[in-house]
């Protein structure tokens, strides 16, 4: 179960609800976090099918916490969520909405998750509650997840986390670390149909 309070559409975005995952919870990522974000951010697996990293300096981490996740709140979208193991208090992974699409009321999730923390289903249960927050909370009607066709491991977290394939769209994104484009797949969960 869990263990947040509801919102009104949108009226909270500046600060998402908490939520307890036991081992793990998810609260609004700080400026605080840079030093965690960079040691996961530098690791090379771990950004391998990401656009950005790795990091090479502490400076590319606090940027781009300030320029993409803080520069949300501009658009009055959340920042997004540190995902963070409650016995170290240390940032292992970030899981956020973005690409918000304001006529048909949706949005999509990214995340990333430190390669010591991987294969335990913390991913999954993470993009569980972080669904549960955009339908119950944000009050969104549509909540979408791309990835590459490369990344399997991603494919196996969303299919786990309930969503179903809506489409295979053929090089249709272009990869700025591979310099070629890539088949995505993609995948959605709609709020008239949310099963809990």
């Amino acid at each position: 179960m869990l263990l947040f309070f509801y919102g009104e559409h949108m009226e909270n975005y500046h600060k998402l609800p908490e939520v307890d995952l036991g081992k793990y919870k998810l609260r609004t990522l700080l400026k605080k976090d840079a030093t965690d974000f960079f040691v996961m951010g530098k690791d090379e697996e771990t950004t391998s099918f990401l656009t950005w990293g790795p990091f090479k300096t502490l400076k590319e981490a606090k940027n781009m916490i300030k320029f993409t996740y803080f520069r949300r709140l501009g658009r009055k979208e959340p920042i997004g969520y540190a995902i963070i193991d409650t016995e170290t208090d240390k940032l292992i992974g970030t899981i956020e909405f973005h690409t918000f699409n304001r006529k048909e009321n949706s949005a999509e999730i990214g995340y990333v998750l430190y390669r010591p923390y991987w294969n335990q289903g913390i991913m999954t249960n993470c993009l569980k509650a972080v669904t549960e927050v955009g339908f119950n909370a944000l009050k969104l009607d549509r909540i979408i997840i791309k990835h590459i066709k490369e990344n399997a491991s991603s494919q196996k977290v969303i299919l786990k986390a309930g969503y179903k394939q809506i489409d295979f769209l053929k090089q249709h994104f272009f990869h700025p670390k591979t310099q070629r484009f890539h088949d995505v797949y993609m995948y959605e969960k709609i709020r008239r149909t949310y099963d809990k």
